[in-house]
């Protein structure tokens, strides 16, 4: 998770402000974070809806969780080779 969140600090400082303003959109371009984001909001919002349990809200954070940090070390692994 802090990975995650490091890098995108990085990529919020590294990129122009300018393009961000125009086309905030463009920014992430990382389909595996963006979906990982839109599951995960959607998980919020059930809890807060009240549709599931805080219990089950945190299991169910720490497997999204778990998943994407899986598949950011794949990707890292494959980067480096």
């Amino acid at each position: 998770m802090k990975k995650g969140a490091i890098l995108i600090f990085l990529l919020l400082v590294s990129t122009p402000g300018c393009q961000y303003l125009e086309n905030p959109r463009t920014l992430i371009r990382d389909p595996h974070f963006a979906e990982y984001k839109k599951q995960r909001d959607e998980l919020e919002r059930e809890y807060l809806r009240k549709e599931i349990m805080y219990d089950d809200y945190i299991l169910r954070r720490d497997e999204l969780d778990n998943i994407y940090s899986k598949e950011v070390q794949e990707r890292q692994e494959k980067m480096n080779y």
